[in-house]
């Protein structure tokens, strides 16, 4: 725990995620809403447990993580990077409509409801543009990823955002260390000194103490998609994070999920990390059941491009959607129930939040 005393905060304090002061919270015919990062976190953080993050790259990848959160009983977040939001044509307000509407579908069906927060991931190109449109799409969590700027610069401007979205009722991350950072990429002894590249204790609380988010993001040796070699993670600087971040109400987040292990989880929890993003695998899993001549026409756009697959992926929708997704659908759903129960500990943890 931290030995230190949190100074005051100038920033604005989050309000209630509620329709009285942000007319665009949407709240369902049963009452129900979503949850903020605060919500969600901070009772993972006092029962030690971890919460994922899935990144909604299709319909089909929603539908299987919501029969699979309902199946366990856990709370989840639903996220979108900003860079998806236009190579998986999924706006915020096209995810929001389906979010919504699936939980819909999904207490309809059981009869119960589990904790959900729906998150705007990476904001770093079109920050207000981004900002923007989720507030008006009912989102009610964002992060703001400024984490290529020096933290005095980065503090400055996600200060700006926090003074605008808090009095709104969301939630807000804040990154730094750039996940996956270019420098540690770029050296060729980097696994020798690896911890050189990890986010500095100092430097996360210079940005936490200024800006006064829900969560932070930072590096600790992970990184984005699948890992080309077992990634050398930084538990005990997760934890000197966590327990600092924690003495201002904030909570650690591990990005770069795809290619750890159960135990990896299990450790980063143990460590303080409370919320986990999960992406590559569960396109890896629809990508499976791609038919071949379509990948083979993907990649040899990809390829004339200059592109990864998955970011040309917006180019073949139209014929994405004439095909039948149900086989895909259940492994999603199989290997989130597997994560859920023995990787995030999150299994059952529905029960702990107060019903909305």
């Amino acid at each position: 725990m931290p030995t230190f005393m949190p100074t005051k905060s100038s920033t604005a304090a989050i309000v209630p995620f509620s329709p009285d002061i942000n007319k665009y919270v949407r709240t369902l015919k049963n009452g129900y809403r979503l949850s903020t990062l605060k919500e969600i976190l901070s009772v993972a953080d006092k029962n030690n447990f971890g919460v994922v993050a899935a990144n909604i790259r299709s319909p089909w990848i929603l539908n299987a993580v919501l029969n699979a959160v309902w199946f366990t009983r856990s709370p989840i977040i639903l996220e979108i990077a900003e860079s998806e939001t236009k190579y998986c044509e999924m706006p915020p307000a096209r995810l929001s409509d389906l979010v919504h509407d699936g939980i819909e579908r999904m207490i309809g069906k059981h009869g119960y409801s589990v904790p959900i927060c729906l998150h705007h991931d990476h904001i770093q190109k079109d920050v207000d543009g981004c900002v923007n449109r989720s507030i008006e799409a009912g989102f009610s969590s964002l992060e703001v990823d400024l984490s290529k700027l020096p933290v005095a610069e980065n503090a400055a401007r996600c200060t700006e955002i926090v003074n605008k979205i808090h009095p709104l009722g969301i939630s807000l991350e804040i990154e730094e260390g750039e996940i996956g950072a270019a420098s540690a990429l770029a050296d060729p002894a980097v696994e020798s000194k690896i911890a050189e590249y990890y986010t500095k204790v100092a430097d996360a609380e210079a940005l936490v103490s200024a800006v006064r988010p829900e969560a932070i993001a930072f590096f600790v040796g992970n990184g984005h998609g699948q890992y080309l070699k077992k990634p050398i993670i930084g538990f005990d600087r997760i934890k000197e994070i966590c327990d600092m971040a924690r003495g201002y109400g904030v909570y650690g987040v591990l990005h770069g999920g795809t290619g750890l292990t159960p135990e990896d989880f299990n450790r980063a929890i143990h460590n303080g990390a409370r919320k986990f993003n999960y992406a590559t695998a569960l396109s890896d899993i629809w990508f499976k059941y791609f038919p071949k001549p379509l990948l083979e026409k993907m990649d040899a756009f990809a390829k004339e491009t200059g592109k990864a697959r998955r970011y040309i992926l917006n180019n073949f929708l139209p014929e994405v959607v004439k095909l039948d997704w149900t086989v895909a659908e259940k492994e999603i759903e199989a290997h989130m129930k597997f994560m859920i129960e023995k990787a995030f500990l999150s299994a059952g943890k529905a029960n702990l939040y107060p019903s909305k």
